[in-house]
């Protein structure tokens, strides 16, 4: 009851979100489950012995999602200038040397995940034009969604031959190849519902893509909580865990469907 009650609370908004939003508004919904999400990370990072610095990480978070999403700057000199930054802060903690060399690349990778793979939600929304962007972006959350859903139901009932029973012991081959038809039969229901301008052929390719890489991400979340030996990121949203629990699948998903549109486009 607490895992329904809370999408239907947080479905609605996103959906709100994703539609009515003015692209400052979204940016800042971005950082926000960035955030969160990084937080959470960070926890899973502690629980597996490693001395993170939580503050340098979520700063640094913040200033490369601005400064990206602004375009002032390139790409190189920014990512040059972070692992300096990075080198810099690990040099003068008080902790053993090995203790700060992996939380060096702990917080590095932590503020990569996040930073490159939920900022190319912002140009899939606004860059390929106002309603065409809100489309692909709904098309993306349908097909997460609904993939996620059709996995856990037919994992429960029919799942038998485990995925990745060391990652995540109760993924089956079942419920993924159910989560990729359900996906794209929803996607495909979608476009002819509400997403008019998309292109069928591309809906139908996507779907099965985004599905894929969605399902890679949450193995790749699941690959972190194995080695922190946690269940779930945290116990922010009742039922369904913390944000990056929900936002695993989206966190591979995204970037993927950027690229696409960049060679749609």
């Amino acid at each position: 009851m607490a895992r329904i009650l809370s999408a239907l609370v947080l479905i609605p908004v996103a959906i709100l979100t994703v539609i009515y939003a003015p692209p400052v508004l979204f940016l800042t919904g971005i950082g926000l489950i960035g955030t969160a999400c990084l937080y959470e990370y960070f926890g899973l990072m502690r629980a597996m012995g490693i001395h993170v610095q939580p503050l340098f990480g979520h700063l640094v978070f913040w200033v490369l999602l601005l400064a990206f999403r602004q375009g002032r700057f390139p790409s190189v000199a920014l990512f040059a200038l972070v692992l300096i930054a990075a080198f810099l802060s690990a040099l003068w903690r008080r902790r053993t040397v090995r203790e700060r060399a992996l939380a060096l690349m702990a917080e590095v990778l932590g503020i990569f995940y996040f930073v490159l793979f939920l900022l190319p939600a912002i140009p899939i929304r606004y860059d390929f034009g106002a309603s065409i962007g809100m489309q692909w972006t709904l098309l993306l959350l349908v097909v997460v969604w609904a993939g996620d859903t059709f996995a856990l139901l037919a994992g429960k009932a029919f799942g038998k031959h485990l995925l990745a029973s060391v990652l995540s012991p109760k993924k089956t081959y079942e419920g993924a190849v159910a989560g990729l038809l359900g996906g794209a039969a929803v996607a495909v229901a979608a476009r002819y519902l509400f997403l008019p301008d998309l292109p069928v052929r591309h809906v139908i390719i996507l779907s099965f893509l985004l599905g894929i890489f969605g399902q890679l991400g949450d193995l790749a979340e699941s690959l972190l909580k194995r080695a922190a030996e946690i269940k779930d990121s945290s116990h922010l949203i009742p039922g369904h865990g913390g944000a990056l629990d929900r936002m695993d699948s989206l966190l591979f998903a995204i970037p993927v469907l950027y690229f696409y549109l960049l060679q749609l486009y």
